[in-house]
């Protein structure tokens, strides 16, 4: 290798390393788990009562007034708001800030954002070079179906309470009528007369894990995305990551590393850790100015703008250079292609899902207990890390090929 491309790679020989020697160092370090809220005893038993007896109830609804119409109504204000991750992502915040108490909706809100990045990274400025046609559209169809498939079984869930607050009355009877899981009927009974925001966040993160295990990861179409080699490559190299970017003077990137996807009691870990660092009191308040001032393109400019661009003029067919420096692009380098959701695909899933209900009724989920507290965890250097990664794939793939 001559001096120039020695030159060229010196960063990728410093940081890559390091990069795994920090992920194996952190591995042997024992975390520290302090629980810093639990479901109260009283309160458990109360849902837990109420399960059992809706399981002995028969399945049939009766509809008073215009309770049926509602629920068509329902229905269609769902499937309009379901056309593909940009207008279920504006209809969860929008939801969150006109009820802040239902902080789920920001929850996935925010997640929802990150399903919009890992789309467009498919078609974005590494991903387009390292997999070909065929093996990056199954990722993104298993990526699409399950943002929708959980748009499409909690968004009239939401809509129902909404309902509820403007007629002053519960109205969770309703909720078969929506297909909703027998799990959450008494969850949101309890909600409507607590007001316990971290009981119905939790429950809600049980009830889509459970609800896209066998639809989405399980299933046999989308199993071999999951199971793929890119994506398990992913895995490996902890390439993925949820990010939520903390406007404060500058945007700092708040998240964590996903792995283990394919089991479900590590999503819904996944799921409460990223809802106590959503709402911890050193992150929250710079989120929503993200979220507030930041409309969602899908395009990772929404919040890295000095770093990538959604041109597509910008995007090169040649990528013979590095273009990164240690923790920020070099002197200039041209940005990194990211392109906007609707600019990057125009094929959504708008199929109805497997009926079935995924509870049995009887067993309460074990991960329905408690809360950790988490340390906020800036991420910057780990995602400039994946993204030396990448860059490295790349100038690798076309030296030796």
């Amino acid at each position: 290798m001559n001096m120039k491309r020695r030159y060229r790679t010196l960063t990728k020989a410093v940081i890559i390393p390091s990069g795994f020697f920090v992920r194996i160092l952190r591995s042997f370090i024992p975390s520290e788990r302090s629980i810093v809220w639990a479901i109260p005893q009283q309160d458990r038993k109360w849902i837990t009562d109420r399960m059992n007896q809706a399981g002995s109830e028969s399945g049939l609804s009766f509809y008073y007034g215009n309770e049926k119409s509602l629920i068509s109504l329902i229905k269609e204000k769902t499937q309009l708001h379901n056309r593909n991750n940009i207008t279920r992502t504006e209809a969860y915040y929008h939801f969150y800030k006109n009820h802040p108490e239902v902080h789920w909706a920001l929850l996935a809100h925010m997640v929802s954002r990150n399903a919009g990045y890992q789309m467009t990274d498919l078609k974005g400025e590494f991903l387009t070079r390292l997999l070909n046609d065929e093996q990056r559209f199954p990722i993104y169809w298993a990526l699409e179906t399950a943002n929708s498939l959980i748009f499409q079984d909690v968004y009239p869930q939401l809509l129902l309470y909404e309902e509820s607050k403007r007629a002053r009355r519960s109205l969770f009877h309703l909720l078969p009528g929506l297909e909703t899981s027998a799990f959450m009927k008494p969850i949101w009974e309890h909600f409507w007369h607590s007001q316990e925001s971290r009981i119905l966040t939790m429950a809600l993160i049980i009830n889509e894990q459970n609800f896209i295990d066998n639809r989405v990861v399980h299933n046999n179409t989308h199993a071999k995305a999951f199971h793929s080699v890119p994506f398990q490559l992913q895995n490996l190299l902890q390439l993925t990551k949820i990010i939520f970017p903390v406007q404060s003077g500058i945007t700092k990137l708040a998240g964590i590393r996903v792995t283990r996807f394919n089991d479900l009691a590590s999503r819904i870990e996944t799921g409460k850790h990223l809802y106590r660092q959503l709402f911890h009191e050193r992150l929250q308040s710079g989120i929503l100015r993200f979220a507030d001032q930041q409309p969602h393109t899908g395009s990772r400019t929404d919040y890295w703008k000095e770093v990538f661009t959604s041109d597509l003029s910008a995007f090169s067919p040649s990528y013979d250079r590095e273009r990164m420096g240690y923790f920020k692009l070099k002197k200039k380098a041209e940005r990194l292609y990211s392109p906007k959701l609707l600019d990057a695909w125009n094929t959504f899933f708008t199929d109805s899902p497997v009926k079935g209900d995924w509870f049995n009724g009887k067993d309460m989920p074990e991960q329905f207990n408690f809360l950790f507290k988490p340390k906020p965890a800036f991420i910057e250097r780990e995602y400039w890390t994946d993204l030396h990664q990448l860059e490295g794939a790349v100038l690798a793939k076309q030296f030796l090929f």
